[in-house]
């Protein structure tokens, strides 16, 4: 009888501390899955895209749009001269404390759009995170409030290489397509391996987004403090 007892209270021990450990290891689990999600949603990046000339030859831009909607991004697609009415939502948004994270896109005239978005932004001090250009028919020199710059152009087309404004001091990326045969300005904005480029650009600054606003939240220790 004793041997029993004995041996029941150490299945029962046993038990305990299994349990004990797998609800430790779940519980890390948990916690490591909590901290590594974004702080920024997908839902709270903004991506506005601009099509071309009288909205004929850019439905690339509509297939991009319905990609980001898909991976659960705020996104939607405007006629060229939309772009007024997109810049001022995302200043009236701005100033109500609405701060997503906002991405320009167009194609041929719709990315010429981006660059007006841009300087009027800009004019206000409102930051935008990033502009992709498909071949923009007039680009201009980035403005300093954009933060990345994405400009894919073809030398013997339209488009052109896009230098940086007075006071840019972000990433600025040319991406020259010439040698691309299958690519036109005509069809440069349906280019799928252009839109999983454009997709990927966008997860990675979020990323990015949310790591820095990790760190600038960051408790300081008193070594850091004292200086």
């Amino acid at each position: 009888m004793m041997l029993l007892r004995r041996l029941f209270l150490a299945l029962t021990i046993c038990s305990v501390v299994c349990l004990a450990a797998t609800t430790h290891q779940l519980g890390g689990l948990a916690i490591a899955q909590t901290t590594t999600q974004p702080m920024r949603a997908p839902a709270q990046v903004r991506v506005d895209l601009f099509r071309g000339l009288a909205d004929i030859f850019s439905r690339g831009m509509d297939t991009l749009t319905d990609k980001f909607n898909r991976h659960g991004y705020n996104a939607h697609v405007y006629s060229t001269n939309g772009w007024k009415s997109a810049a001022r939502q995302i200043a009236e948004e701005y100033s109500r404390g609405q701060r997503d994270i906002v991405v320009l896109i167009g194609h041929s005239l719709g990315a010429d759009a981006t660059f007006d978005i841009a300087d009027d932004l800009d004019r206000q001090n409102i930051p935008v995170e990033l502009i992709v250009t498909f071949d923009a028919t007039k680009p201009r020199p980035v403005p300093k409030n954009v933060l990345h710059f994405v400009n894919f152009y073809q030398n013997n087309g339209i488009g052109k290489k896009v230098g940086p404004g007075p006071g840019f001091k972000g990433e600025l990326i040319n991406l020259d397509l010439t040698a691309d045969a299958n690519i036109r300005h005509i069809n440069i904005d349906k280019s799928d391996r252009l839109h999983a480029y454009v997709v990927a650009k966008i997860a990675e600054i979020v990323q990015k987004d949310l790591a820095n606003k990790v760190k600038a939240n960051k408790p300081k220790t008193k070594s850091q403090s004292r200086r």
